[in-house]
């Protein structure tokens, strides 16, 4: 699907929401008011969407060999949305989010890959995903609502990187792939238990560096859907005691286990080996690991947010293999370390025992070859989920990514701790 194609389904879709509240606004102000409690007081509902996306070339070797952009997207999904008479404090400053769980069919069959220099035409096939949402409402004017969703997951691709028979397909390089998505939407209450939606979305999947190829599968497009509320309920509204919190410093330590594959020994398989040697267009990657140490200084100074600063420490033992990559691809390089530092700027969005760590960070020290030089950035990024499972939500285990400019490097899985302040958050987790 041409970009033209999208902008006036875009169009259409944005004029159709336009004029929904219009037609209906003929409605009696008694039937008006009844959907308007309605649409605060439904628990629970099912929904099924459908929509178009266009998958993103994201360097200039993909531009070359994607011949053909056209995705779609369909989806089944329950929410559980907490109600005023029975959330938390977390749901009151939050505007009372859903937490959806559903499955998604990524179509990327139309997905056609060639090149002059490789014969055959290759393509992605389907993904099939499990996944969990998020779902926050900005704006709730009663039968109409504006909000964002977050969504994390985990998918299967039925046509993944193969040496021999998709060797093109260097967006999934193996058939398990990590899934994130987010997306902006609209929604109109047709009924008490009718509603209709639209929204802009990005989906994003990829292996995180555990096996190769790993350039990403990434789309942007829209969608539209119908959502059933299973019977409304009275809203009788809970009165939460004033909130007591106050903010506070806290130091966060964590440690973690890191697992990757070198981006040399992908370039090695695929563009320098010839046919008949080892290892040429093998699906076969070895997987490294280190281990990577975190301390910061943090303030949270809302129950949502808390922002701060620290530093990363990774200790690299495969520092032979790197050398043997360089050396492999001619690159001169004078010192490889096990050691690598750097400093971040950290920010983490709480809602009750789940959390969002995001950092930005550089590096003060490393020696890790002339491959990380020219293919990685001198600074990265790390997105990740956390849970905190003891009772007084300071112990938490999780994962993250860590990539340079949206390329995955490694995944990490890592246990924490948060020490110090009065944290009188504790009340109304």
């Amino acid at each position: 699907m041409k970009m033209t194609r999208l902008c006036r389904l875009a169009a259409f879709l944005t004029i159709l929401i336009t004029l929904l509240p219009a037609a209906a606004a003929g409605q009696t102000t008694h039937h008006t008011d009844s959907l308007k409690r309605a649409s605060r007081s439904s628990r629970w509902s099912v929904g099924a969407t459908g929509g178009w996306a266009h998958l993103l070339a994201g360097d200039e070797f993909a531009r070359q060999f994607v011949k053909s952009h056209n995705t779609s997207f369909y989806s089944l999904e329950a929410d559980y949305r907490a109600l005023p008479k029975d959330s938390s404090r977390y749901d009151e400053l939050f505007g009372y989010p859903s937490i959806s769980a559903g499955f998604i069919l990524g179509n990327y069959s139309r997905i056609r890959l060639e090149h002059e220099w490789y014969p055959g035409v290759c393509g992605v096939g389907y993904i099939f995903a499990a996944r969990a949402a998020f779902k926050r409402d900005v704006v709730n004017a009663g039968r109409f609502s504006l909000g964002y969703s977050l969504e994390n997951g985990l998918g299967w691709c039925t046509r993944p990187y193969d040496g021999k028979t998709n060797h093109m397909n260097e967006f999934i390089g193996s058939p398990l792939s990590i899934y994130f998505g987010m997306g902006i939407y609209g929604r109109l209450r047709l009924t008490r238990q009718w509603e209709l939606s639209i929204a802009t979305e990005f989906k994003h999947f990829s292996n995180g560096a555990l096996d190769r190829p790993n350039k990403g599968a990434n789309t942007l497009g829209i969608s539209a859907g119908a959502r059933y509320y299973l019977q409304p309920v009275e809203e009788r509204r809970r009165v939460l005691p004033r909130d007591v919190f106050s903010p506070y410093v806290f130091f966060d330590l964590s440690a973690g286990w890191d697992a990757e594959t070198l981006l040399g020994e992908w370039f090695e398989s695929a563009y320098y080996a010839k046919p008949g040697e080892p290892g040429y267009r093998t699906n076969d990657f070895r997987i490294y690991s280190s281990v990577s140490t975190h301390a910061s200084v943090m303030a949270r100074y809302s129950r949502k947010f808390a922002s701060g600063i620290g530093l990363d420490y990774t200790y690299v033992p495969h520092t032979d293999a790197l050398k043997s990559v360089d050396e492999n691809e001619k690159y001169q390089y004078d010192k490889y370390s096990h050691h690598v530092l750097g400093i971040a700027l950290r920010h983490e969005v709480y809602y009750k025992r789940m959390s969002m760590p995001i950092s930005l960070g550089y590096y003060l020290y490393r020696k890790s070859g002339r491959m990380a030089e020219v293919h990685e950035k001198p600074y990265y990024e790390t997105l990740g989920i956390r849970y905190y499972f003891n009772k007084d939500r300071n112990i938490y285990i999780g994962y993250h990514v860590k990539a340079h400019l949206l390329k995955a490097q490694y995944m990490e899985l890592n246990v924490g701790i948060q020490i110090g302040g009065k944290r009188r958050d504790r009340r109304f987790n």
